[in-house]
This record gives C-alpha cells, sequence and structure tokens, in this order.
C-alpha cells in the first residue's frame, strides 16, 4: 500500500522537503485535465493524484477522475520515447519508473545520454560560476583602490580616513596578483570544461552502442522492473551523482528471502545499490545496503543495518531476493 509517509518520503528525496502540488485557486479553477498533464510531464508517482484529491478537498473542490488520468496518460506517452528520455535526463530530472515495461528501454536510452550531457553541463556552471567569482574578486580590488585614491584626492578627507585610504590600497595590491592568477587559471578551467561538454555531446551516438552504456541500461532496467515487481519497493530512481540504483522501502513493508522466507529488510527505509555482476545466460544480480528511516522524519540512518541481494532471469526479470549478513563495523 502507497502511504501518505510514501509520498513525504518522494517528495522530500527528489526536492528536500515535501511540496503542494495545487494552490487553492488551482484547485477551485479545476483543471484535472492539465494537471494529469503536468504530473505525467514530470514522471511523477501516480500517487500524486491522490495527494492533489487530498489538497483540494481541504478546501472544498472536487477532483476529476476522467481528465486527469487521460491528460497523465497522453503526458507519459509523450515522456517515454528516446527523445522524452533525453530532454527528461538533460534537465537533470529524476526519473522514478512511472514509464510502462515495454516503453522504458526507449525512454532509458535517451534518458541515459541526457544525464550524462547534464552532469557535464553542470560541472561547465561550476567552472564559469568559480570564473565570474574570481572576476568579481579582482574587480572588487580595482574597484577598493579607486575608492581609496579618490578619498587621497579629496581636500576634506580626515586624517583617519586618509590612513584608511592607504591601507586599503595596499591590502588590496597585495591581494590583487593572486586574485589576477585565480582568473588566469579559472579561465583555464572552464575552456576545459567547456570543451570536456562539447566532447560529451559529440560522443553520445558512440557512448550510447558502449559496453559502459549497456551495462547502466540494463541496470536502471533491472531496477525499476524489481520496484514492479516487489510490493515492498515504493520506487526506485538513480542517485543524481552517478547511474546507482536508489529504493524506498515501504513503511510496514517486509523484504523476504525467496529461498528460507526470512525477513532481509523491513520498512520504512532506503536500499542503495552496492554492485552488479552477470551470470552469463542465467541472468544478473543486484546487491542493496539498507538503511532503515526514522518514521516521524523520514531520514535514512547513516549505517546499513542489512543488506540482500536481488536475482534477474536472463530476459531481465525480477526473480526474488535473498538476504546477506550485515557488514561488520570498521575497525572490527
Amino acid at each position: 500500500m502507497r502511504t501518505l509517509f510514501g509520498v513525504f518520503l518522494a517528495a522530500a528525496f527528489l526536492s528536500g522537503c515535501a511540496t503542494e502540488l495545487m494552490t487553492e485557486e488551482e484547485c477551485l479553477v479545476g483543471d484535472w485535465y492539465g494537471a494529469g498533464l503536468e504530473d505525467g510531464a514530470e514522471g511523477r508517482l501516480p500517487r500524486a493524484y491522490d495527494e492533489r484529491v487530498a489538497l483540494c478537498q481541504s478546501y472544498g473542490a472536487p477532483a476529476d477522475a476522467g481528465p486527469y488520468w487521460e491528460g497523465r496518460d497522453l503526458a507519459l506517452g509523450r515522456l517515454c520515447t528516446e527523445g522524452g528520455g533525453y530532454a527528461f535526463g538533460r534537465a537533470g530530472k529524476a526519473y522514478l519508473g512511472v514509464c510502462a515495461a515495454e516503453d522504458e528501454p526507449g525512454f532509458l536510452s535517451g534518458y541515459l545520454q541526457g544525464r550524462r550531457v547534464h552532469e557535464a553541463e553542470l560541472v561547465r556552471s561550476r567552472a564559469e560560476s568559480a570564473y565570474n567569482s574570481a572576476v568579481y574578486s579582482v574587480d572588487s580590488y580595482r574597484s577598493d583602490i579607486r575608492r581609496a585614491r579618490r578619498v587621497l584626492r579629496d581636500e576634506e578627507s580626515t586624517d583617519k580616513e586618509i590612513a584608511r585610504a592607504r591601507e586599503d590600497i595596499r591590502d588590496a595590491r597585495d591581494s590583487l596578483p593572486y586574485a589576477e592568477r585565480q582568473v588566469d587559471e579559472r579561465l583555464y578551467e572552464l575552456g576545459r570544461a567547456d570543451e570536456a561538454l562539447r566532447r560529451i555531446i559529440d560522443s553520445s551516438p558512440g557512448w550510447a552502442q558502449s559496453r559502459e552504456f549497456a551495462s547502466i541500461h540494463a541496470l536502471l532496467r533491472e531496477a525499476y522492473e524489481f520496484a514492479r515487481a516487489d510490493e515492498g519497493i515504493d520506487f526506485c530512481t538513480d542517485d543524481q551523482a552517478r547511474f546507482a540504483p536508489r529504493c524506498e522501502i515501504v513503511p510496514g513493508a517486509r523484504l523476504i528471502d525467496r529461498e528460507t522466507g526470512g525477513v532481509c529488510a523491513a520498512g520504512p527505509g532506503e536500499a542503495r545499490f552496492v554492485d552488479r555482476r552477470t551470470a552469463g545466460v542465467n541472468g544478473a544480480l543486484q546487491r542493496y545496503e539498507v538503511y532503515p528511516s526514522d518514521p516521524e522524519t523520514g531520514r535514512a540512518s547513516r549505517r546499513p543495518a542489512g543488506r540482500f541481494t536481488v536475482y534477474f532471469g536472463p530476459d531481465g526479470g525480477y526473480e526474488g531476493l535473498a538476504c546477506v549478513a550485515a557488514p561488520a563495523p570498521a575497525g572490527r
């Protein structure tokens, strides 16, 4: 069962806090078709509808399910394509497995390429910010010198103001050479980031044919299949810093060992990907560490409380999981 706690977790995971999907004015207008279009285009989970309904009920406004799901389905049809995936990934959005299983491979092909470009754009943006900051520092020191010189030329300046102006000039002149070197270094780094971004964009077609791409594509496909097949998993997504699945465990749910029937993990919590191995023609497995969450705050613990292994068949279908003993604490 998808709970309101799960709604909070999804919102917190993606944006750092729970977000209100509809204002009172929007509820009263009642554009449920537009709401469905928005949720589908943003790749939100189906329970976004329930959250909207609850909000609008608090304002005394009724919901209209038919137009909502019509709009959502139309938006997902546009999103769950290779082109839609590329735009979604390049925008830096987190995919939560909302595409149908048959559409997901095409979506992921575009999404991975878009995400790769997005990461390079982030590096380029940080390099540009660092360069602009360095330029600002140089301009600031030069401005300090000009302002202090105006004080020295002003016949009405007091002895105290003159002494302070001379001190400001000395400080600015001492700092200026280093600041100017920083401009040169940051400009060089910005140039490298620009070149890396161009190289990644140009290499996208070739990367999509690479072994690395195929491995990541299979990894994510399996993780989303895991989320669809196991009722104990609310949703999976991939870590925004790298292509590594992270899955939310439903509050109150238990992940059961397929052989022994033992409990590998209980929700609420977070399962974080550790590694993946292939077993030839027999399929693949993924290992996860379990980080329990505080039911009140939704925050995951800092240390894992256990591990489990997820098994997939040759076609990528979910075949169950097995418990693994928790890793020993460091230093023991």
